[in-house]
């Protein structure tokens, strides 16, 4: 595992909110809703607006709010188009973190796409963190021994692709993480470039971070611990029903900035 010279200042950890939250707002919409909700920026999902490939569009609105974008995040059926204009993004407005979400178990085409061409893509990009995100690794039913989706070992995308981790814990199967995720925390800090705050039960994935019992707090105490140094994102699933009314949208929005700021911010560590 990599080396920690000195301690980063992890004051300087930023509290985005993913544009993905908010599915079917117009792009405006979102910066002007995290603005106000006090989010520090943004992390956009590029395949959830199509807004998002408008590169002087989306540069306009981001000076337009003073409020920056810190991470592209593409989709998970990529391939040259996607990822070319998600660079485009990184470059227009100062990005140094790409995201990429991890395709299905029998989506050869965007599995190979990234398994052949990654090393190239780092290489000329030097500047940019290629991060892949670990999804679920429950398997397809009835008792199949083929994974839902691909990277779904965390440990593979660092050390078989030399990228950093996507760190997704709602995809993760509750007991291992208590058991065994939780007690090797500082084993992966050094490789996360983006911590996903929301919860899950054996049913649903990114639930709001306080509607179910992950031990989300220790978590977070636990990656303050290690001088954790990149940033966390908001991506939860939001009823259609909130999301049809601006006003509880922006209280479950300022109540996930409160609960960031209570358990990470301001949160005692040894």
């Amino acid at each position: 595992m990599v080396k920690k010279d000195k301690k980063p200042n992890w004051t300087n950890v930023k509290f985005l909110l993913s544009t993905d939250t908010l599915p079917w707002f117009w792009l405006d919409l979102v910066f002007q809703v995290a603005k106000d909700a006090w989010f520090d920026w943004l992390d956009l999902a590029i395949w959830k607006s199509v807004d998002a490939w408008n590169v002087r569009y989306v540069r306009k609105l981001s000076e337009k709010y003073d409020f920056p974008i810190r991470v592209i995040q593409t989709s998970s059926k990529l391939n040259k188009k996607e990822i070319d204009k998600a660079l485009d993004l990184c470059e227009a407005l100062n990005v140094d973190t790409l995201c990429i979400n991890a395709p299905k178990f029998f989506d050869y085409k965007s599995f190979y796409f990234i398994r052949d061409n990654i090393e190239q893509y780092k290489t000329k990009n030097k500047d940019i963190k290629f991060s892949i995100v670990n999804p679920s690794s429950s398997y397809f039913p009835p008792f199949s021994i083929v994974p839902k989706y691909r990277f779904s070992n965390i440990t593979e995308i660092i050390k078989t692709y030399w990228c950093n981790l996507w760190l997704d814990v709602s995809w993760m199967d509750l007991d291992l993480f208590e058991s065994d995720f939780l007690r090797m925390v500082d084993r992966y800090v050094p490789y996360v470039s983006n911590l996903y705050l929301s919860d899950s039960n054996s049913k649903n994935r990114h639930l709001l971070p306080w509607e179910w019992k992950m031990k989300l707090p220790e978590l977070l105490r636990r990656f303050k611990r290690e001088w954790y140094s990149r940033f966390i994102s908001l991506k939860v699933n939001i009823s259609k029903v909130d999301l049809s009314d601006p006003d509880k949208v922006d209280l479950l929005l300022r109540k996930a900035v409160n609960y960031y700021t209570d358990y990470y911010v301001d949160a005692k560590i040894d």
